[in-house]
């Protein structure tokens, strides 16, 4: 069976407004080059670069956003290495996506193949969460001092 290259790519949806998003992803001390976030199993994603505008395909309104980041166990060892792009889903959402950095995945034993998909759902969920929860706290207004 031949696999091509989009079924490697997994997908969430983030139930965060593109604009909401995109303010996280300017966050520098969030997610700067060589920011780290830890994943289960004591594997962490390290960002290897800051998150770029990539390619506006739907005008400059949707911009896609994306950075490339590895996954390292909790040995320190590189396990995978991965794109990640953000896109609009719809008005009111935005979409994730985790594609691998690698020119022929297909030919990838089984072994490297269920790591990888292992380690690609824990950054895409791990991402999602972090985003979401990162857009609902930027949204949230500053507390304020009552005056005594």
């Amino acid at each position: 069976m031949q696999f091509n290259q989009p079924m490697f790519v997994l997908q969430r949806r983030v139930n965060e407004p593109l604009g909401a998003i995109e303010r996280v992803l300017c966050d520098a001390t969030l997610l700067g080059a060589g920011a780290t976030h830890a994943l289960p199993d004591g594997a962490r994603l390290e960002l290897e670069r800051p998150f770029g505008v990539a390619f506006p395909p739907f005008g400059v309104d949707f911009a896609s956003w994306s950075a490339p980041a590895s996954v390292y166990t909790g040995r320190g060892r590189r396990a995978v290495k991965f794109d990640i792009e953000i896109n609009a889903w719809d008005n009111a959402s935005t979409e994730l996506l985790v594609r691998p950095r690698s020119r022929s995945p297909y030919r990838w034993s089984g072994r490297r193949m269920r790591r990888y998909f292992a380690v690609a759902h824990a950054t895409a969920d791990g991402m999602t969460q972090l985003l979401r929860t990162r857009a609902v706290a930027s949204r949230q207004p500053a507390p304020t001092l009552e005056p005594a």
